[in-house]
């Protein structure tokens, strides 16, 4: 975490509490986002992650990632003859 940037940590804080809030089945908002940050002591979040997290992320969101496979890169390639 050492080498992560101040908006990385941001970024992940802001993540990991609307994951939290998703897992209790509570309300993903700003205001519960910030709630969640200033109980964990991340009180020096950019104010603008919660916000942005909170429009992207229902719990409809959340729920589809979670579930969705993930789409990798293409296949190896042919074996040559």
């Amino acid at each position: 975490m050492d080498k992560l940037t101040k908006d990385q940590k941001d970024e992940y804080a802001t993540s990991f509490a609307a994951i939290a809030l998703y897992d209790g089945g509570a309300d993903i908002s700003s205001e519960q986002i910030n709630t969640l940050l200033e109980a964990t002591g991340n009180t020096e979040v950019a104010a603008f992650y919660p916000i942005i997290f909170s429009n992207f992320l229902s719990a409809e969101k959340i729920s589809e990632m979670i579930v969705s496979p993930v789409a990798g890169g293409g296949g190896g390639g042919g074996g040559g003859g």
